[in-house]
């Protein structure tokens, strides 16, 4: 438990990262909206669109050059990020290495986009697309986080090494801190998983099967393929609700937690809460365009929340002070 954080007063990088990271959830939010609103080809070229940089008006068209648009700017944010980085932090390896990291995946993402479009929205890429985008925002999360507490891969805590070896004497040995963060993490990974599967359902036409929640048309047992696909998301999802409440539990209770993992842990709770009550009310309005589009953007703010848990809870787990005695700390 050695090292000490070298914190970065860059208020300039710290902003731009945030809204990477919200521009990043923004845009897949609006990758959603092109999905359910069937606008995939409302663009058949690449990168043009219809030959131009801006289109003529037409309700596709416009839904699918906002989304290339909205990429192109926060792509600009990634670029911004990356060269004040190297210019004023090269010495952080780790942040370094994310932000590039981050520029590099958004690239490649968009030359997927380009891909679908020009393969006329293949299924596969399609998903794969959606992937690459969620792993952009984790990374992102993880540059945000370690510009906003200096943090480098060996440190554990935001606290000086004495006051981190209390804290974890509070909460009996550090095995128990990675328990909590392995748990946070396995929520983390099969909320991507649902998503992940969410979108494979809809590819494969899957995606509005079951007209009734949280049964299947009123059948326990699913009477075909599509059904069983369906059920098998919704199956994952409840897993996934259940252990991600579980993990948001745990971290809000961790002894000395610091504000910011509490906070978190309460937003976790919260949008797990919102998305079962948006996933219900998919099949309760016939699938309207607004609930796929609300719940893709709130499966990614959760994927979002509990990948941000886990980077806290490895670099800055504690309050800023931590006393032998209670293990709690304050700011």
């Amino acid at each position: 438990m050695n090292g000490s954080f070298g914190v970065i007063n860059d208020k300039f990088l710290i902003v731009v990262l945030a809204v990477m990271v919200v521009g990043a959830i923004i845009q897949i939010t609006l990758g959603g909206v092109v999905r359910v609103t069937e606008s995939g080809l409302g663009c058949p070229d690449w990168p043009l669109c219809h030959g131009s940089i801006i289109p003529r008006w037409e309700y596709h068209t416009m839904i699918e050059w906002s989304h290339r648009t909205a990429g192109s700017v926060v792509g600009l944010f990634f670029i911004a990020a990356v060269v004040r980085v190297w210019i004023s932090h090269r010495q952080n390896t780790f942040l370094v290495a994310v932000t590039t990291g981050a520029l590099i995946l958004i690239t490649i993402v968009g030359g997927i986009g380009g891909a679908v479009v020009l393969s006329e929205v293949e299924p596969a890429l399609r998903t794969l697309h959606l992937g690459l985008a969620e792993l952009v925002v984790l990374v992102a999360l993880l540059a945000l986080a370690s510009a906003a507490t200096g943090w480098t891969p060996g440190q554990i805590s935001s606290v000086s090494s004495g006051a981190a070896e209390a804290a974890i004497e509070s909460v009996q040995n550090l095995r128990n801190l990675v328990t909590i963060q392995r748990i946070t993490t396995l929520a983390a990974v099969l909320v991507l998983v649902t998503l992940l599967s969410g979108s494979y359902a809809v590819w494969r036409g899957a995606g509005a099967v079951c007209p009734s929640w949280p049964l299947c048309g009123g059948s326990i047992i699913p009477e075909s393929e599509l059904v069983w696909i369906h059920a098998a998301h919704r199956l994952i999802a409840a897993a996934t609700t259940l252990v991600a409440l579980y993990a948001a539990h745990k971290a809000f209770r961790l002894p000395g937690a610091s504000d910011l993992v509490r906070l978190l842990s309460i937003g976790a709770m919260v949008v797990v809460v919102v998305q079962i009550l948006v996933g219900a009310a998919n099949p309760w309005t016939d699938f309207a365009e607004w609930a796929q589009a609300i719940h893709l953007s709130m499966a990614t703010i959760m994927w979002a929340d509990l990948a941000l848990l886990v980077a806290v809870l490895t670099m800055r787990p504690f309050s800023g002070q931590v006393t032998r005695e209670s293990g709690v700390g304050s700011q």
